[in-house]
């Protein structure tokens, strides 16, 4: 077994190596479609557990020699988020078992969200909360570009929400797929934009939001964010 502990959560050293056995047997269950996501209890906190499905024999190599597993990408990228000013759930652990020459299993563990929504929730809100939603999202969205972040699965789901002493605080999930670097452009970032949920007024509340925030021409911002919508 090998784990990556967060030294502010030593304390949870002995539970969390044996955090395939509470997983198997504690908890509640989520999500599951590959890969498994169950909350469980410990020492007065709510810990959120991601479970990797097994990689296939060329997903293995590529592991072996390049590139670094989803679990352990999980546990690194929040923090980069974290030391920059963003929000993204705390992460405490990567852990990962080898069993045999060939097979392993690995999970990340992080805090719980007490966030209430997600992007996914926008369209329950009222016309007057929508739009605030929405520019408040837009600029942060246009800070996580303008920064060099691009969140490669930018779905609503894995963007959480809530209000928080009066202003909308936003928080990143699933951040495997991270990627770091140079300022995004604003067609990259426009289009970055594709797996969120929306109406009309949605999009066109976000390009006049994003726009603003980047110094950017609002109808242009509009034209690509329908056009990776299949609406143009």
């Amino acid at each position: 077994m090998k784990i990556i502990l967060n030294p502010k959560y030593e304390h949870l050293r002995g539970y969390l190596s044996r955090i395939e056995e509470h997983f198997d047997h504690e908890g509640k269950e989520i999500f599951r479609d590959r890969n498994v996501i169950r909350t469980l209890q410990t020492d007065g906190l709510t810990l959120c557990v991601k479970r990797y499905a097994p990689l296939s024999f060329g997903g293995r190599l590529a592991v072996r020699t390049y590139k670094a597993s989803k679990g352990k990408k999980a546990y690194f990228a929040p923090l980069n988020l974290r030391e920059r000013g963003f929000e993204s759930p705390e992460p405490i652990a990567f852990v990962k078992y080898t069993k045999g020459l060939t097979r392993t299993t690995t999970y990340f563990v992080c805090l719980l969200s007490t966030y209430r929504y997600s992007m996914s929730n926008i369209l329950d809100f009222s016309t007057d909360e929508r739009r605030e939603i929405t520019a408040c999202f837009a600029r942060y969205a246009a800070r996580l570009h303008s920064e060099g972040f691009m969140h490669r699965d930018f779905s609503a789901s894995n963007i959480l929400f809530d209000k928080v002493d009066g202003r909308y605080h936003f928080a990143l999930i699933d951040t495997n797929s991270l990627r770091t670097g140079r300022p995004v452009s604003i067609e990259k970032g426009c289009a970055n934009f594709s797996r969120l949920i929306g109406d009309e007024e949605f999009y066109r509340w976000l390009a006049e939001g994003y726009a603003a925030a980047r110094n950017a021409d609002p109808a242009y911002c509009l034209k690509l964010i329908r056009q990776v919508h299949g609406l143009d």
